[in-house]
């Protein structure tokens, strides 16, 4: 009982979706529609029904098949009427599927979804070396193909028991037919019982028309084989080097082709091998073996030893076979993108006539793609060459949150991994994110703040800066330049853990548990890591002042009726301030003037502000940037071998200022702007006044000192000497820059005698020392409250009367012995200014005679 037991269950894997089992005898092998079974029941032998088929009568049964052909045949005689409805032809080798389009940010056509990987083959050319390959596709997925008119009637009938039993829809049963009238004619997947009666009328036409070879042709040269890849031919190229007009498959090469098309993108053998091994095997060890409405293909002993092979896959066929389509990893990230928030699955793209406006910038992926190609731009900067590194690079927009170009890899092709979207440990590109910025914004940090960057040790973890030392107390500027370790740590214990993983969460980073944690969001040692499309979007709140817009390609999406399709997801989200984010781009500016990442230095000069991130060992390396316009995030990572050490400073910093320098060149220079909130002020410190002038007004007797402005919280007291100790001589209050001695004596000028001329008679000049000492009125300590400036001397001297030439009429009148009015005038002759006076020649050079003090009359 065991053993019929075993047989039925069998027998009807076999006739669903040959779910893997363990491999059968022969005896085993042996069910009810085997040619073996079909002999014995000639000879007269009886089946005994056993299994779930005695659950249900034949009366029951035969009621559900005859509801089912009744639909059937009513739903497909109705739509044959109108015939004229199908356009059959499409599965003629020169009736294309309609592509969809990319287009640019400016709305330019660039690159399309559809059969730009597919090469016709005709199925007779097929057969000739092949056979196999074809006869195994048909015993995958429509093993009486050759026996039905289009619709497996026993298949769909079983289908139908098997969904009622499971309350569900627990198997399909589509033919070869069917899938081609699906995907070619109809292009309609739809999961609608509209659709797929009219895909049954349609299958009942097209096998009318045409003939099984020509229906099996046109199935075989459209299925995808993932990516852009289409029809075997293309397959066998891309994957195993082979020119199925030319060569054959090996038979485990044919079953892993035969079995990708249930899931093309899992089963890739280039990219997910386990899942492709596993997939191969169940066809060869449970579908081509097998004695059912088809002969065996090969032994169940040859597909043993065929499951025990490797899977050996062509690397670089695709560079060689594949007719590469511009801009490849921007179009897998829109790609995925349609999946993901349309519903627009790969196949249906590459059919389905749809319009795709995204926010491609053509220069910048240009840009993108030229600098993955330019080994100079790999190196150390000890000038070593970074072999084996890869790279992803992502650019995106701020102010839209639309990602401007994409780098997938430096050999990146459709079916690849796109780099740019591969997590990888952030390093400490993460600091400004989760420690810095919320520092300033919750702690009122600025770059004059002062830091401790001590050693720490954490249960047994003892981080270290990457130079070694601890640099002690440090400002906060200092700190981001040079991106310590310890003085962050230390920061972000005064900030706690929870804050720093709740900023991390919003800003869009893929934040595991694990991951909440010192090393984690201190230093970017997370589980999982990150990639650059989430780096350049979290970076994205610095030049946007706090907000970002999640980060996207697409900016709609038009459908072949017309209709518009919009993402709806886009709400802008606030993370930080104005004033947080406006400090903090002030000193990531700084680390890329004099800091870690002076090599991402734009060509032009335009202002960049950007961190450097370097994990331990030097296995990845992170620069993440930004000018006013553009968010740059590159990433570097050695996949297998592990080459030279690199550091975020070296070639992700060179990679990222060769990007933006292209994409910006002949753009305008714009600089990063305060938004209107108080610029970053020191800590106070009492320093000595700077004295910037001390001088003498003889005409009104005073000194005037000044000095340079100081603190508000700052006032001044003015000491003089006159060769002895200071003396106070006045006080000048908060905000004042100078101060007017009027208590100076003048120096007396003797009357102008002739001792006085000698130097006696008590004249001549006098001498002041003058010094201003800052008095801090918030200081704690009095004793530190004071600080002097260096003196400055002011020397007096007697005010010098102006010489008047004579007028050649000299009364003596004046008093000075020199012609001249009484008002200091000089003398001229009847006031006429253009004579001369006659006591002189006017050349003040020169005196004539009579001047003082020697020629005098």
């Amino acid at each position: 009982m065991d053993d019929f037991r075993r047989n039925n269950d069998r027998r009807d894997q076999l006739r669903s979706s040959y779910t893997p089992m363990p491999p059968r005898s022969r005896s085993q092998r042996v069910g009810p529609t085997s040619r073996s079974a079909r002999s014995a029941r000639g000879a007269g032998k009886v089946s005994v029904k056993t299994g779930w088929r005695r659950f249900f009568n034949m009366k029951w049964i035969l009621l559900v098949l005859l509801t089912v052909l009744l639909l059937t045949v009513g739903g497909c005689s109705a739509i044959m009427l109108s015939a004229d409805f199908y356009d059959l032809e499409s599965i003629e080798a020169e009736n294309m599927p309609q592509v969809s389009k990319i287009y640019d940010s400016n709305k330019q056509v660039v690159a399309q979804f559809g059969a730009a990987l597919r090469e016709h083959v005709k199925i007779e050319e097929l057969r000739k070396h092949n056979n196999l390959m074809v006869d195994a596709f048909v015993k995958v997925e429509d093993r009486r193909f050759y026996e039905h008119n289009g619709i497996d009637f026993e298949g769909l009938g079983r289908a139908v028991i098997k969904n009622i039993v499971s309350f569900g829809a627990a198997q399909g049963a589509s033919t070869i037919t069917q899938q081609v009238c699906k995907n070619i004619v109809l292009q309609d997947d739809s999961k609608t019982m509209t659709r797929k009666i009219r895909e049954l009328g349609c299958a009942l036409l097209l096998e009318k028309d045409y003939s099984k070879d020509k229906i099996l042709e046109a199935y075989l040269n459209y299925i995808n084989f993932g990516g852009e890849i289409a029809g075997v031919q293309m397959a066998a190229k891309v994957y195993f080097d082979v020119d199925l007009t030319q060569k054959s498959l090996k038979k485990e090469e044919a079953a892993m082709l035969a079995g990708m098309p249930k899931a093309p993108t899992t089963y890739n053998p280039l990219r997910k091998k386990e899942k492709a091994i596993e997939r191969r095997n169940v066809v060869l060890k449970l579908v081509l073996p097998v004695d059912d409405v088809m002969p065996p293909l090969i032994s169940q002993e040859e597909a043993e030893q065929l499951a025990k092979k490797p899977l050996e896959v062509c690397e670089d066929c695709y560079k060689r076979y594949a007719v590469k389509s511009g801009y490849a990893a921007y179009k897998d990230l829109v790609a995925k993108e349609l999946k993901e928030k349309y519903n627009i699955d790969r196949e249906e793209l590459e059919r389905g006539g749809y319009h795709i406006f995204t926010g491609l910038n053509t220069k910048a992926q240009k840009a993108v793609e030229e600098a993955l190609k330019k080994d100079e731009l790999f190196t150390n900067n000890d000038g070593k060459p970074l072999t084996g590194a890869d790279a992803g690079i992502t650019l995106l927009d701020p102010k839209t949150g639309l990602i401007a170009a994409v780098g997938g890899g430096r050999e990146f092709a459709p079916g690849f991994m796109n780099r740019a979207t591969q997590l990888i440990q952030p390093g400490s590109t993460i600091k400004p994110l989760t420690v810095y910025t919320p520092a300033i914004k919750d702690k009122d940090y600025n770059e004059y703040s002062i830091v401790k960057d001590e050693k720490i040790k954490i249960g047994e973890w003892e981080p270290k800066n990457y130079s070694g030392d601890a640099k002690g107390d440090v400002e906060m500027q200092e700190m981001v330049k040079q991106s310590l370790n310890l003085s962050t740590i230390h920061l972000l214990q005064e900030m706690g853990l929870e804050r720093a993983f709740r900023y991390a969460q919003e800003l869009g980073l893929p934040m595991e548990q694990a991951d909440k944690g010192w090393a984690p969001l201190a230093l970017g040692g997370m589980s999982k890591g990150v990639n650059t499309v989430q780096m350049a979007q979290a970076y994205s709140v610095y030049p946007n002042f706090g907000s970002y817009i999640p980060a996207h390609t697409i900016k709609e999406v038009r459908l072949p009726n017309g209709d518009t399709k919009k993402p709806d997801d886009l709400e802008e989200k606030q993370v930080f301030d104005k004033k947080s984010t406006y400090y903090m781009t002030r000193m990531l500016k700084q680390v890329v003037e004099d800091g870690t990442g002076k090599k991402a230095r734009l060509k032009d000069g335009r202002d960049v502000a950007g961190k450097t991130g370097t994990t331990q060992k030097g296995e990845s390396a992170w620069f993440v940037g930004y000018t006013p316009d553009l968010v740059g995030a590159v990433m570097l990572f050695y996949e297998k071998e592990k080459g030279p050490e690199m550091t975020g400073g070296s070639a992700p910093a060179k990679i990222f200022s060769y990007v933006m320098s292209e994409t910006l060149k002949d753009t305008p220079k714009k600089k990063f702007k305060n938004p209107g909130v108080p610029e970053p002020e020191p800590p106070f410190k009492l320093e000595p006044p700077r004295i910037i002038e001390a001088k003498y007004n003889a005409k009104e007797n005073k000194v005037i000192v000044r000095w340079k402005r100081m603190s508000s919280r700052v006032k001044f007291r003015i000491e003089r000497s006159e060769g002895g100790d200071f003396q106070v001589v006045g006080e000048a209050g908060p905000g004042s820059t100078q101060f007017e001695d009027t208590s100076v004596q003048p120096p007396n000028d003797g009357g102008g005698g002739f001792l006085d001329w000698l130097g006696g008679g008590g004249g001549g000049e006098k001498v002041y020392t003058y010094r201003v000492v800052a008095i801090d009125t918030e200081a704690d300590d009095p004793e530190n409250a004071e600080m002097a400036s260096d003196p400055a001397t002011v020397k007096l001297k007697p005010e010098k009367k102006e010489e008047k030439p004579g007028d050649g009429n000299d009364d003596g009148k004046d008093g000075d012995g020199r012609g001249g009015h009484d008002d200091g005038r000089p003398g001229r002759k009847d006031d006429d200014p253009g004579t001369e006076p006659p006591g002189g020649d006017g050349d003040r050079k020169n005196p004539g005679p009579g001047t003082w003090p020697f020629g005098r009359n």
